[in-house]
């Protein structure tokens, strides 16, 4: 995420919530969330190597358990009203033409990211890297401030693996009655079952790396979740539909032979749906391992392209496709493997599942309004990128299609779509149609509905800031949404830009002086101001009227995020000379021109 930093070094214009604020802030977000119905989850979607890095320790990839991290969690949990983080998966990732695309990583192993290294230094963890080791990783990452270098962590034998190398060669010789050296032992036990084939080819040296580095991995995410949770926030990990080609290697039995699932393009090799409901085939017992450790690692999960478990498209070397009906046997499967985890009382409701797919991928409805068997009373995930008079918004969802609002988050996007921005300011929308590049156009047709629903004239929803806002709005009357990180910043880039070999997908990462690039962001117009969304729904609701004293309040702190900081007063000092401070003027009137100046370019984010 490339946000400038901002003008005059310390000096800042945007006006943030004040300590003596806060408590009122969020009295007045969570009262008025209430009133609309958003009273489930309120996700917010990042991948966590584009957390934020302090620049002093900038590595290249963010970790879930750092500072920086906790710090920007607690931040958006005030200012949004938050109460769910969900995750990319976090699995290795071996680049596709440069790009490291988090959904063709590997799904069972945790990759060298989600190691704190701050952590590493600390007596727990047996003080196995210092500051000056973490120091060489650093400079290896000077060309990339703002954007994830996923080379300098991800790789084998990268600056923060030969980091790691250090460690492991210091943990050899820690005591072996240490905790540090127990915990590992019972880690390794417990593990050995998917760490083995994994490392079935590699010297015992590469193996015993390997399960240091996985021990690490497992432990810094529980750290993490720990501190989330005491922030009152879940953690939701990201199931893929894939593995990798090393799991494919080691666990060869399990697949069916040149087959892959969905789409050819997708180029994941498939598992063996033939024999999967068998409870000792090979196939049922590697995906109920990627089930369970997801369960063991989160607090609950986000299962990516679900509709694979339930009409899986199945795709031949040679292009052929074929279908299998499943019905809903393996999400019941998938359900019990988490509660075997979780205890038999967890509530499967929390699982979310993406089936949202174009009607040549997956019919999701058995008629115009009728949901198929499988996806009923299943909290389905859905974005309105691309939103109609019947579809893609919590109007459409409750009142024409008569779901439940436990069936459903919304979203105005995920990491998938067009960014909300870009649909705001008519960008077209480049698609691979046939094997060729294809624009297509979104906004026009939402236009209707969404002036309908929040009682909001067509004419202002031409204008691009009033769109997004408009759209920002719709999902906080539902009682389930989401919202991902890009569009909260109000960036114009698409996030997954992986179809165009474009090396920045999946890299843009956030500012370390982050709540400063928010606020900027909101005061543009494009950045989601959760005040403004529930001041609109309140409006379209009669609330306004109902609730007159929470809707002035909601009124009051949506004008304060838009506010300018008021410029500290100057003083008079016995060194400044009269041409010190005229000059002094000058310079301040200058940074004023500077400012106006920007204000009136259109920005990248």
């Amino acid at each position: 995420m490339r946000v400038k930093a901002a003008t005059g070094g310390n000096l800042s214009f945007k006006r943030k919530l004040r300590k003596e604020e806060i408590a009122d802030y969020t009295q007045t977000l969570n009262a008025a969330k209430q009133k609309t119905g958003q009273t489930g989850k309120s996700i917010l979607i990042v991948h966590d190597t584009c957390l934020p890095q302090n620049r002093s320790s900038n590595t290249g990839l963010g970790t879930l358990s750092s500072q920086e991290s906790l710090k920007f969690f607690e931040t958006m949990k005030t200012y949004l009203g938050i109460n769910t983080i969900e995750i990319l998966p976090q699995g290795p990732i071996s680049p596709k033409n440069g790009i490291y695309c988090a959904y063709d990583s590997a799904a069972l192993p945790l990759a060298n990211h989600v190691i704190n290294p701050q952590l590493l230094t600390e007596d727990k963890f047996g003080r196995l890297i210092t500051q000056e080791d973490i120091q060489e990783v650093v400079k290896k990452n000077i060309s990339f401030p703002n954007q994830a270098n996923y080379k300098n962590v991800m790789d084998d034998d990268s600056p923060f693996d030969k980091m790691l190398k250090k460690a492991f060669d210091r943990f050899k010789n820690i005591d072996e009655s240490s905790d540090l050296k127990k915990n590992y032992k019972i880690f390794e036990k417990e593990n050995l079952d998917w760490l083995e084939p994994l490392t079935k080819n590699a010297s015992e040296e590469e193996k015993s790396f390997f399960k240091f580095k996985q021990f690490l991995a497992e432990e810094h995410l529980k750290i993490a979740r720990s501190e989330l949770n005491k922030m009152g926030l879940k953690l939701y990990g990201d199931c893929e539909i894939g593995f990798s080609p090393k799991e494919v290697a080691a666990f060869p039995d399990a697949f069916a032979k040149d087959t892959y699932i969905g789409l050819r393009s997708w180029g994941l090799p498939a598992l063996n749906y033939d024999n999967i409901l068998d409870s000792q085939s090979a196939s049922h017992k590697l995906l109920k391992k990627k089930v369970q450790l997801a369960a063991r690692r989160y607090d609950s999960i986000r299962f990516d392209v679900s509709w694979c478990y339930v009409t899986p498209l199945l795709t031949q070397k040679d292009g052929t496709e074929s279908r299998k009906e499943m019905g809903d046997s393996l999400l019941k499967l998938i359900e019990g493997w988490v509660k075997e985890v979780k205890g038999g009382d967890f509530d499967v409701n929390n699982l979310l599942h993406e089936f949202e797919a174009s009607s040549e991928e997956f019919r999701a409805m058995k008629n115009d309004n009728e949901l198929i068997d499988p996806l009923k009373g299943r909290k389905k995930v859905y974005s309105s990128a691309h939103l109609s008079e019947n579809w893609g918004t919590n109007d459409a969802f409750l009142n024409y299609r008569k779901w439940s609002p436990d069936e459903f988050v919304i979203g105005v996007g995920n990491h998938d779509p067009q960014p909300l921005r870009q649909i705001a300011e008519g960008a077209p929308d480049f698609v691979i149609e046939n094997g060729k590049k294809t624009a297509k156009l979104y906004k026009k047709d939402q236009i209707a509905p969404l002036a309908r629903i929040l009682n909001i004239s067509e004419t202002i929803l031409q204008n691009p800031i009033e769109f997004a806002k408009a759209k920002f709005a719709e999902p906080m009357s539902a009682k389930n949404n989401m919202l991902f990180y890009m569009d909260v910043f109000g960036c114009r880039e698409r996030f997954d830009m992986q179809n165009f070999n474009n090396p920045k997908a999946y890299s843009f990462k956030i500012w370390d002086d982050f709540e400063t690039a928010y606020i900027k962001a909101v005061r543009e117009g494009f950045g989601f101001n959760p005040m403004d969304a529930l001041a609109k729904v309140f409006k379209a609701k009669g609330l306004d009227k109902s609730e007159p004293d929470l809707y002035k309040k909601l009124i009051k702190y949506r004008d304060i995020l838009l506010e300018k900081e008021p410029a500290a007063p100057l003083k008079k000092h016995k060194f400044f000379s009269t041409a010190g401070i005229g000059l002094l003027m000058l310079a301040a009137g200058a940074l004023t021109i500077g400012i106006r100046h920007e204000k009136a370019q259109k920005h990248k984010h």
